[in-house]
C-alpha cells in the first residue's frame, strides 16, 4: 500500500490521498479489494471529479454509486445514488452536509439500525446500509494500514455521513448538490 497511507496523520490526510486514489494517482486504499479501474467502476468515472473533490474539501468518501433504472440481460437494476464518508467533527462541512437534508436528500448518521435499500435486482434488496452496528474497532479494519494518528483522528473526530438520494434512477440531484456543500 506504500507509506503515503502509513504517513497519514488526520482526516485531511486521508481526505487528499483518497482524492488521488479515485484520479489513479495511487494504486489502491486500504478499505479497498481490487485494482483501480476495474469494471465495476467503469459506470461511475462521471462521479470521479465532484467524489474528488469532496475528499479534498474534507469529506473522505469511502463508497458510492450513481443511480440507475435498466433491464441488463432481461433484469432490471435499479440504484439510489448515494455516497458514504467521514467527516471531521469540527469542520463548517459537516453542517453544510446534514443540510442537504433540508434539500430533498437523505442524511444519514453512522450506522443506522434501520436499513436503507441501495440497489434492487428484479424488486429484491441486493444491497444497502444499515441494520447492523458498527464497533469501535471497524474503523481499524477498514482503515487497515493507515497511520497511527490518522485512526485516531478518525475515531476521536469523525463522523460517518451517507447521503442519499431516495429516488431510484435519478443521478442528477445529489452530485450537484455534494459539489455545491463543499464549495
Amino acid at each position: 500500500m506504500g507509506s503515503v497511507w502509513r504517513d497519514a496523520r488526520s482526516i485531511t490526510d486521508l481526505g487528499q490521498h483518497m482524492a488521488a486514489w479515485l484520479e489513479g494517482r495511487l494504486p489502491s486504499w486500504p478499505g479497498y479489494h481490487g485494482p483501480f479501474g476495474q469494471e465495476e467502476t467503469d459506470g461511475a468515472r462521471h462521479l470521479i471529479p465532484v467524489l474528488a473533490a469532496a475528499n479534498r474539501a474534507g469529506y473522505v468518501t469511502t463508497c458510492s454509486q450513481p443511480a440507475c433504472d435498466e433491464v441488463l440481460d432481461g433484469v432490471r437494476w435499479r440504484q439510489r445514488a448515494w455516497v458514504e464518508g467521514v467527516v471531521d467533527k469540527r469542520s463548517p462541512l459537516l453542517r453544510r452536509l446534514e443540510d442537504l437534508a433540508g434539500r430533498g436528500f437523505t442524511v444519514v448518521h453512522g450506522w443506522p439500525r434501520a436499513g436503507y435499500e441501495l440497489t434492487t435486482r428484479d424488486g429484491r434488496a441486493v444491497t444497502g446500509i444499515g441494520g447492523f452496528r458498527m464497533r469501535r474497532n471497524d474503523v481499524v479494519r477498514e482503515w487497515r494500514g493507515v497511520g497511527h494518528q490518522a485512526i485516531r483522528d478518525l475515531k476521536e473526530n469523525g463522523v460517518r455521513i451517507h447521503l442519499i438520494d431516495l429516488t431510484y434512477g435519478r443521478d442528477d440531484r445529489l452530485w450537484p448538490a455534494l459539489a455545491n456543500a463543499i464549495r
